[in-house]
């Protein structure tokens, strides 16, 4: 044994560094890539204030569609995000259309407006697609810029 440490000791030095870092490299990937369930999403959502029911996203929906102006309402909850479309008729003005937003916000529950991101489309005739957006931590809404592209 002496004899082969002897002839033979860098191989061996170099064969333990091997196989300790081969012990890391699988310890490593069990941990983080094979090691947990947990959801994808991490555990942001069990602690939610509020999830919004069915009945409360139909009537929000509603409220929407019973202005006179709005033709068509489509809203989908994707975790802590309301998606909200709203196609307008061919009459309705930009200004108006972003009346009808904030209008339709007061129909909300509190707990709603700080459980959810809300994030609007408006599309109309006379303007451009538009999106707004409320974080659930703020108070209004932003909205993009309505500047029409240009063709040269």
């Amino acid at each position: 044994m002496k004899k082969l440490w002897r002839n033979n000791k860098i191989f061996m030095i170099l064969g333990m560094i091997l196989m300790v870092c081969l012990v890391a490299i699988i310890v490593v990937v069990l941990t983080y890539f094979v090691g947990s369930r947990k959801s994808k999403f991490g555990d942001r959502f069990t602690n939610m204030k509020h999830v919004i029911s069915n009945k409360e996203q139909n009537d929000y929906v509603k409220v929407l569609e019973a202005n006179s102006i709005v033709e068509k309402v489509s809203l989908r909850v994707s975790h802590k995000t309301l998606y909200v479309a709203i196609t307008y008729k061919d009459d309705a003005k930009l200004d108006d259309a972003k009346k009808v937003v904030d209008a339709s916000l007061e129909s909300l529950s509190q707990e709603v407006k700080e459980t959810y991101d809300i994030n609007y489309t408006i599309k109309g005739a006379t303007f451009n697609t538009l999106m707004g957006a409320r974080n659930a931590t703020g108070t209004g809404l932003l909205w993009t810029n309505n500047t029409p592209v240009e063709n040269n």
